[in-house]
C-alpha cells in the first residue's frame, strides 16, 4: 500500500548514524551510486551549471559538491562540465567514511579533490566557489537546519547555488522503494530510499526555505525522477 504523503516524515535515516559499520556504509554507497548513475544525476546538475556558465561567459568555474558522499556525482559532474569550461571541484562531507572512499576513486590531478566539512558548522562571509551545489543532501535536515544551509551555500557562492532533491510525493515514494529493491542489496538503502521521499520537501515548501533564506528570484524546475531542482543566481556586479 502507498502511504499518504501529505507530511513530512522526518525520522533519521540509517545512514546518518554515527556508529554505522564502515563495510555496511561502503555497501550503501555503492547502491546509490547506481542509483544516482540511473538518475542521470551528474547530468541534470552540470547542464544547469553549463547553461549559466554560457550565459555569464565564464571560461573556468570552481565547484563545491556539498555533502558529496563517496564522490560519484562530483566526479561526473568534473567530468561533463570540463568538455566545455575549465573546472575545479571540490567535495564536502560529514563522515570520513565517504570521503575515504571518494578519495580512493580520484588519484589523477585534474580529480575532484574531497574533505571532510560539516556543512552546518560552515560560515562564511566570503564566496569561495562560482558554483555550490548539494543533491539528495537537503531532506536529511529539518526546517531551521535547511534555511541554515541555503544560507550557507549562497555565501560560499559568487555564481550560484544549485539544491537537487526529491520531491516528497507518492510516486516517487514507489518509484524509491521498487528501485532501491532492485539496484541494490544494501538493507540501509532498502529503508532509507522511501524514507528519504517522506522526508523530501515539496516545491512550495522548498520556496519557502529558499525565502527565509533571503534567496530571492529562485527558479525551481522538476526532471524525472520526482526530483526538482533550486537554482538561485547571485546578481552581476
Amino acid at each position: 500500500m502507498i502511504p499518504k504523503l501529505q507530511k513530512r516524515h522526518l525520522v533519521p535515516e540509517l545512514m546518518d548514524a554515527p556508529n554505522l559499520d564502515p563495510v555496511a556504509h561502503a555497501q550503501a554507497l555503492a547502491g546509490l551510486r547506481r542509483i544516482n548513475w540511473l538518475c542521470n544525476t551528474s547530468k541534470h546538475v552540470s547542464q544547469t551549471i553549463l547553461e549559466i556558465a554560457n550565459r555569464r561567459s565564464l571560461a573556468s568555474v570552481d565547484v563545491l559538491d556539498l555533502g558529496c558522499g563517496s564522490g560519484d556525482i562530483a566526479l561526473g559532474v568534473q567530468r561533463l562540465v570540463s568538455h566545455r569550461v575549465s573546472c575545479q571541484l571540490k567535495g564536502w562531507d560529514i563522515s570520513e567514511v565517504a570521503v575515504h572512499n571518494a578519495r580512493e576513486r580520484t588519484k589523477g590531478a585534474d580529480q575532484p579533490r574531497f574533505e571532510v566539512q560539516n556543512a552546518l558548522s560552515e560560515s562564511q562571509s566570503t564566496p569561495k566557489f562560482d558554483f555550490v551545489y548539494c543533491c539528495l543532501f537537503l531532506h536529511h535536515f529539518n526546517e531551521q537546519e535547511s534555511v541554515h544551509i541555503l544560507k550557507t551555500m549562497s555565501q560560499l557562492a559568487r555564481v550560484a547555488l544549485i539544491v537537487d532533491d526529491l520531491k516528497r510525493s507518492r510516486w516517487g515514494w514507489l518509484m524509491a522503494t521498487i528501485g532501491c529493491h532492485l539496484l541494490s542489496r544494501s538493507p540501509i538503502v532498502h529503508f532509507d530510499g522511501p524514507q528519504s521521499v517522506r522526508a523530501a520537501y515539496t516545491l512550495d515548501e522548498v520556496r519557502e526555505l529558499a525565502s527565509q533564506a533571503g534567496l530571492n528570484n529562485c527558479a525551481v524546475k522538476l526532471h524525472w525522477p520526482e526530483r526538482y531542482q533550486l537554482i538561485w543566481e547571485r546578481s552581476h556586479s
